[in-house]
């Protein structure tokens, strides 16, 4: 009896084993073809593919870590309310997570045009991420919010919760405070002038271009009435109209170039090239690579 006990316990130990053995193999198949399939920018079908992996898997940690990469794919395939979705899964699975699904769901909210809702989710990962690169991305990261909503203070004090404070960051958002943004209407106006909507913005060389074309169609429709050719004036006299239109639009457009090369150039000074990714090689544990 006790050799058939034996016996019975040592298959079961071995069909565990195998079963284990299987399980694994596919997980490995399932994330090799995630990750391929992210390669080739397929990112709504290697979402999928990790929803699948998620939903087969048992350990919290690893399912709350591929629910995470699927929302994450499906950001990359601008699929906003599948990320939101998935990561509310990641949440369920594994609280202990917190700091890489308040991150990915700012970058969410960033992509939505939603500053607010994008500043409450890294504040919030400032406040209470330890010391390391994530504190730094995320205090980076709301001070350039704050600042392209025109809370100077706010972004300062964004930037005070990194774990080294950016004196060039800081020297930046100073330098936009004391500037001013181009006014779309004065732009405009001015433009009634050819080239001298251009000229407010400092685009000197599409101000020349402008006021070039338009002296050439004005001489152009002189010469033709003088000549009494007036097929000529009406085809020089509808470019005319056309460079002239151009220069009134030239002249909002450009002050709007003007002050998003502005606020540009001090968001830079802050963030740098601040973004993070996955490491999908590491998983099924979630690790964050972040780059300044």
């Amino acid at each position: 009896m006790r050799t058939i006990e034996r016996r019975i316990g040592s298959w079961l130990a071995a069909g565990a084993l195998a079963l284990a053995v299987a399980a694994r193999a596919e997980r490995e198949t399932g994330l090799t073809l995630a990750r391929e399939l992210a390669e080739m920018k397929l990112h709504a079908e290697s979402a999928l593919e990790y929803r699948r992996l998620a939903i087969a898997e048992e350990a919290a940690p690893a399912r709350a870590a591929f629910y995470w990469m699927a929302g994450y794919e499906y950001a990359r395939a601008e699929r906003r309310e599948q990320t939101d979705r998935m990561l509310t899964r990641a949440e369920d699975a594994d609280p202990a997570r917190d700091i890489e699904i308040k991150l990915l769901r700012a970058e969410n909210e960033r992509a939505r045009f939603r500053p607010r809702e994008a500043a409450f989710y890294l504040e919030s990962v400032a406040l209470a991420a330890p010391v390391g690169p994530a504190k730094e991305f995320a205090a980076r990261r709301l001070a350039a919010l704050r600042l392209e909503m025109g809370d100077f203070e706010g972004a300062r004090a964004a930037l005070r919760l990194a774990p080294e404070p950016s004196e060039t960051g800081l020297a930046a958002i100073a330098e936009y405070e004391r500037g001013r943004d181009k006014s779309y209407i004065v732009g405009g106006l001015l433009g009634l002038v050819p080239g001298l909507g251009y000229a407010y913005s400092g685009e000197y060389a599409n101000a020349l271009r402008s006021l070039i074309m338009n002296a050439l169609c004005i001489w152009g429709i002189v010469e033709f009435a003088d000549r009494e050719q007036w097929a000529g004036v009406a085809v020089v006299g509808f470019a005319g109209i056309t460079f002239y239109s151009g220069s009134i639009y030239g002249g909002v457009d450009s002050a709007f170039r003007y002050n998003r090369r502005r606020l540009q150039r001090a968001t830079l000074a802050i963030e740098g090239q601040a973004r993070f990714e996955p490491e999908p090689e590491l998983l099924p544990t979630l690790s964050l690579r972040f780059s300044f």
